[in-house]
């Protein structure tokens, strides 16, 4: 059997070392963080766009308050869904005018919006608030008051404008 024999040069002494001093300090170190990579479609919002949602908001609270169907769905997207509470989506731009167009028939309607919330993400944002809704019948009955909740989902046109995709709203107990 043969002897093997090391030699131990002090070349070897240092590279041995230096191979502890690193392995000690990348142990010392902090992990190194992940480099967070931004979503390519998402889309800072600017005051432009704040501002069109709110113009949106005040021109449907307009349409609602004048009793104006037309001007009410001027805002909604052509595949919009509204989403009454208790009550089954209303799809489509003209199936949602004739539904305001007969609650406007049977009473004035009276809607104050608050934005509470808006966030952006690419095309799309959503806006979310609460109202207060005063119902004056037009056969004479008692008008009535509610708070409520809504939230609209909106998507912007390919002119740019934004328009509502989805808008539900609820009334709390």
């Amino acid at each position: 059997m043969m002897k093997r024999t090391i030699v131990w040069h002090p070349r070897s002494g240092i590279m041995v070392l230096a191979v502890l001093f690193v392995g000690f300090f990348a142990v010392g170190c902090p992990p190194v963080e992940d480099e967070v990579v931004e979503d390519p479609n998402a889309v800072e919002p600017s005051i432009g766009d704040e501002n069109a949602l709110n113009a949106l908001i005040a021109d449907y609270m307009v349409a609602m308050n004048s009793g104006d169907a037309d001007g009410v769905v001027a805002s909604y997207a052509p595949d919009a869904v509204r989403m009454p509470p208790d009550a089954l989506p209303i799809s489509g731009r003209e199936s949602i005018r004739q539904n305001i167009a007969q609650a406007f028939e049977v009473a004035d309607l009276n809607v104050q919006m608050q934005v509470i919330e808006t966030e952006f993400s690419g095309e799309l944002a959503y806006v979310r608030g609460t109202f207060l809704l005063t119902v004056m019948p037009k056969d004479g009955s008692s008008t009535t008051e509610s708070e409520g909740n809504w939230m609209r989902l909106m998507r912007r046109a390919p002119d740019g404008r934004w328009l509502v995709v989805y808008s539900l709203w609820n009334f709390p107990s």
